[in-house]
Formats: C-alpha cells, structure tokens, sequence
C-alpha cells in the first residue's frame, strides 16, 4: 500500500503545480501609486548606534534578498537595475536611464496619457516623465527598505516599479526592467 500511495499524492501535487508564464509575459504588473506617504529613513546619527543602524541596514538588505528571490526570481538583477537606475540619476544620464525602461509604457503628462514607445521617446520628454520629485524617490531610496510584492519592486509609495519579463516558456531567461514611473504618495 505504501509504495502506490507516495507516486500517487506526487502526482497528484504535480497536478497543482502552476504553469509556466509564456514568453514575453511580464512576471507581474505594475500597480497604481499609492496614496500613503512615505515615511522618509532617519539621518544616521555620527554616534556608537552607527554600526547597530549598519547591522540593522544589512539585516534588512538581506531580508529584500530573499523576498525577491521567493517573489520574483533572482535578486541579483533586480538589485543591479536599482543601483544602476540611481546611478544614472544621480548622474542625470539620460540614456543611461532609458535603457533601464520597458517600453512601451504610458505617463501622464499635462494631464493626459501619452505612450512612451522607445528610449528616443523618454529621453526627449526626459524632464516631463522623470520629474524632480520622482528622481528624489529613486536616488533616496534604500534598497534594505523596498517593497516587494508580486507586482515587483516599488520604490517610494509607488512612483517607480522595477520588473521582470519572462523571455523563454519556463521563466528562466528574465529581463529586469524599469515598469512604470508614475506621480504618487
């Protein structure tokens, strides 16, 4: 009795396994920005609680790691593209920061939607989409303290998602990319 009931219940918990997403399917989609404010990360204090905020920093970094790695896949790229999208803000690379975009995607501009098809599209409305308010969210934000879920990575209270797209049937070839930017919080 015991060795048909193991490879029945194993096929039956395959049976459960949910399917592969397609090619080109975003691993999830961005939500709307969200309302709240956000709560801005206290100053580090010169003190002998410096190296408890550093510990406490990795704890929470090591914490994003593996939310995304259960979530989302490999941290490593969404990691990549949140140092790297800072970077070239900071900087004020705009190629830099369109070749971290998804394209196509939709901004609101003068109070009505306009779809930004490619990186020539972003860079030329470049200070219209990535606005002072929206870079302050992307170079402010600490990656020990991202929001993870399973509509990607949100940075602030929703002005910026980063996400993966699925390129092959098993999900295993994912392209990490900047989702939405958006006016929020």
């Amino acid at each position: 009795m015991r060795t048909t009931l193991l490879p029945t219940l194993l096929l039956a918990l395959s049976a459960c396994a949910p399917e592969a997403p397609q090619a080109g399917a975003p691993v999830a989609s961005a939500p709307a920005a969200s309302t709240a404010s956000v709560a801005s990360a206290p100053a580090a204090a010169l003190s002998a609680s410096a190296p408890a905020a550093t510990q406490e920093t990795s704890t929470n970094d090591a914490e994003v790691d593996a939310r995304i790695d259960q979530v989302l896949g490999d941290h490593a790229a969404y990691r990549s593209v949140l140092e790297r999208l800072q970077a070239a803000v900071k900087a004020d690379d705009r190629p830099a920061v369109a070749a971290l975009m998804r394209y196509p995607f939709e901004v609101r501009l003068a109070d009505r939607k306009r779809r930004i098809d490619n990186a020539q599209d972003f860079v030329a409305q470049y200070e219209q989409i990535l606005t002072p308010a929206i870079a302050q969210v992307i170079t402010a934000q600490r990656y020990g303290a991202l929001q993870v879920n399973q509509n990607g990575v949100m940075l602030g209270s929703g002005q910026v998602w980063i996400n993966g797209v699925c390129n092959d049937a098993a999900c295993k070839d994912v392209d990490v990319k900047v989702v939405a930017l958006q006016q929020g919080g």
